[in-house]
């Protein structure tokens, strides 16, 4: 196979899968660039996130209270806050 074939290969499938033509070089962001801007959102999100004291009273009552809500297909708040379904 050549550069050729490849591109050919390229315009095939993009023609089949309807998908239009870059209109610039697509430039891939490096692995640190990758890093910084997931860093980043993730501060963000930190930042924005708060806890609220009822779900960490109401996991602490779930705890202390054997087999209250610990049974399959129950929810539950995890100590960030969330809720997560038991599934096993």
């Amino acid at each position: 196979m050549n550069r050729t074939e490849i591109e050919e290969g390229t315009a095939w499938a993009r023609h089949a899968l309807r998908k239009r033509e870059p209109t610039a070089a697509e430039r891939k962001p490096t692995q640190a660039e990758r890093i910084a801007s997931w860093s980043a959102r993730n501060r963000e999100a930190e930042a924005t996130a708060t806890q609220s004291r009822s779900a960490v009273e109401q996991t602490r009552r779930d705890l202390n209270t054997p087999g209250a809500t610990f049974t399959v297909g129950a929810e539950r708040y995890a100590a960030d806050g969330s809720r997560w379904q038991r599934v096993a």
